[in-house]
């Protein structure tokens, strides 16, 4: 049976079905809930029922004192909603609200894709989850090798398994571990999270988001983050690569356009060399959008240097305000 889950103060609602704890409701929902351990030791979720009842569906070892007990507190991971609850509830607004991080994680697998990209995915520990906003990055590390920066590729409502786009690079430590030795089961440390590369949840307008080669990473976070909040009326997706094999998860983006008719993907080839100086028409005339339109909206560009320099300057030239235009400059392309 599903409930219907009113968070006070910030007023996000959420769907909690059958024995699912309230903290995973509110995360699946795309919700930056405040947590830490996420089984009832830390006591970070802790939550007022201001109406409605909930069901303890687990032990938890955090002491809540009698007067918490009183005032109707409970831990939201050890508490499952029974009807329609309404609940007082720590919200980060702000990623400097998302503490620092270090986990050892596992890898779960790796796949290598076009021969220029690893699909490395992670696993944390259930004691142990990394709690991010979509869009921001980590360092990635295992032993001695000087630790990488990775944009994570996968979104915050699944807070275990952390997704990431590896490309090969020459002539560096962490990239050869990761083509030549790298396997299911071994360890990598993440710390993080850092970056200020996330959605605008207060905005209203719709958005367009886009990634050259490996920016797809973050822009794959925020667009999963975008549909669990289901925030925006309509969204495009450019992709620029060189050609088809590059945007190596081509068919998840045309999976998206195909199941939701507000997804639009645009995929563009093109190299660094097309980007200048007309790359703006190469790029904004696919989406098909009037300068009217192209106001209307917020845009998020994650690449290298070059590409967001193109972007930004034709989107000022469009009328655009700073304020809708966000950039993550991908280190590694």
């Amino acid at each position: 049976m599903a409930s219907h889950v009113h968070l006070l103060p910030t007023g996000h609602d959420f769907i909690s079905e059958g024995k699912s704890s309230l903290l995973e409701a509110g995360l699946r929902a795309g919700l930056a809930l405040n947590y830490g351990c996420s089984n009832g030791n830390c006591g970070r979720c802790l939550a007022r029922i201001v109406s409605g009842k909930v069901e303890k569906t687990q032990h938890h070892d955090y002491r809540i004192s009698e007067h918490q007990k009183a005032s109707g507190h409970v831990l939201m991971c050890c508490n499952s909603a029974v009807g329609d609850v309404v609940l007082e509830a720590s919200e980060a607004s702000s990623t400097s609200e998302i503490p620092h991080q270090q986990i050892s994680t596992r890898v779960r697998d790796i796949s290598v894709v076009n021969d220029d990209v690893a699909l490395v995915h992670l696993k944390t520990p259930r004691t142990q989850r990394l709690r991010f906003l979509a869009g921001q990055h980590v360092l990635l590390g295992v032993d001695d090798i000087p630790p990488s920066r990775f944009s994570v590729g996968s979104c915050p409502c699944d807070d275990r398994n952390l997704h990431f786009q590896v490309p090969m690079l020459l002539d560096d430590e962490f990239s050869d571990h990761v083509f030549n030795k790298l396997e299911r089961g071994d360890m990598l440390d993440v710390t993080g999270p850092g970056g200020d590369f996330v959605l605008d949840e207060n905005s209203s307008r719709s958005l367009v988001f886009v990634a050259w080669r490996t920016g797809f990473a973050p822009i794959r976070s925020l667009i999963e983050h975008a549909m669990s909040l289901d925030v925006a009326e309509t969204i495009h997706l450019v992709w620029i690569a060189a050609n088809q094999q590059d945007r190596y998860l081509d068919n998840l983006c045309r999976s998206w356009a195909d199941a939701f008719d507000d997804l639009n993907y645009v995929p563009v080839d093109a190299v660094v060399g097309d980007l200048e100086p007309d790359g703006s028409q190469l790029i904004f005339k696919r989406l098909n959008l009037s300068l009217e339109e192209l106001s209307s909206r917020d845009f998020y560009i994650a690449g290298n240097q070059a590409m967001m320099d193109v972007c930004r300057t034709a989107l000022a030239d469009a009328g655009l305000p700073p304020v809708q235009i966000a950039t993550d400059r991908i280190v590694h392309d």
